[in-house]
């Protein structure tokens, strides 16, 4: 009689254990098998390897001292293996010996079992599908590889997602300074606009002087501040540049202290000033 449905054990090796147990039923050590999975790589070992202790109902691996003990990580599967022979010879009118038909039974049940459990590892497809499992596997194998590659491919574009958004925050700091710089620069044009556009006025060693600001001295030439000043003669201060040279009695303070110039345009033989101050010619055709 057989009620263990078990047919298989795995262990997790530990640098230690040399002793695994049996927890299924067999008949014959011949049987009992052992497999090792290491580093994704199975090894189906050789009876010669291993020993089977039936009286403790384990197997010893390795069986000798000499041989270091399974590393951790490494697993062990100790699992049954029935020939699928019928070495029972029931002759007619012959003996038949209860024990010899239970025998012949129990080997019929391991055997059931351990296919059983085959299946249970195999791929199937249903009753009434026309795919069969190789085409399915190599479908799901299909499938795997894709789902593969496109988790490759959106952790590349997570990663260039990150890449942008920080170049696009490197960038958006660059375009807020050179905004920044160029509202400066803009600044200082009108700034500077706003005198240069404009007469010098002449310098009045009393009055504070700004940076852009253009005064005119007494002998016609201009200066134009580039740090702010006050009582500083332009021509004798650094904060004074000069910018314009005119010819001396080239100009000369009205009667509101203004400069003015000193020559005026005269008219000619073909030109003339009328009492308007309006140039007329003097001749028509």
């Amino acid at each position: 009689m057989i009620s263990n449905k078990i047919v298989k054990a795995s262990y997790l090796g530990n640098g230690v254990t040399r002793q695994w147990g049996i927890p299924f039923s067999y008949t014959d050590t011949s049987q009992i098998c052992v497999a090792l999975l290491e580093n994704d790589v199975q090894t189906i070992l050789d009876s010669n390897d291993f020993t089977v202790n039936t009286g403790s109902g384990v197997v010893v691996y390795p069986k000798t001292n000499d041989d270091p003990p399974i590393a951790a990580g490494v697993v062990l599967v100790v699992f049954r293996d029935t020939d699928i022979t019928q070495l029972s010879d029931l002759t007619n009118q012959g003996g038949a010996w209860p024990e010899t038909i239970e025998t012949s039974l129990d080997k019929l049940t391991q055997i059931a079992q351990e296919q059983g459990e085959a299946l249970e590892r195999s791929v199937k497809v249903s009753i009434s599908s026309d795919e069969n499992p190789e085409e399915l596997m190599t479908n799901l194998y299909k499938k795997a590889a894709e789902a593969t590659t496109s988790a490759s491919a959106a952790a590349i574009s997570e990663t260039n997602a990150g890449n942008s958004a920080t170049a696009a925050s490197v960038s958006a700091g660059a375009a807020a300074n050179s905004k920044t710089r160029a509202e400066e620069i803009l600044a200082d044009i009108e700034a500077a606009a706003e005198t240069v556009g404009g007469a010098a006025t002449v310098y009045d060693p009393n009055k504070q002087y700004e940076k852009a600001n253009q005064v005119m001295v007494e002998n016609g030439d201009t200066y134009r501040c580039i740090e702010p000043s006050l009582g500083e003669y332009p021509p004798l201060s650094s904060n004074w540049v000069l910018t314009a040279t005119g010819k001396k009695d080239t100009f000369e303070r009205d009667e509101n202290g203004d400069l003015v110039p000193v020559k005026y345009a005269q008219a000619s033989d073909f030109w003339g000033i009328d009492e308007n101050g309006d140039i007329y010619p003097r001749h028509t055709i």
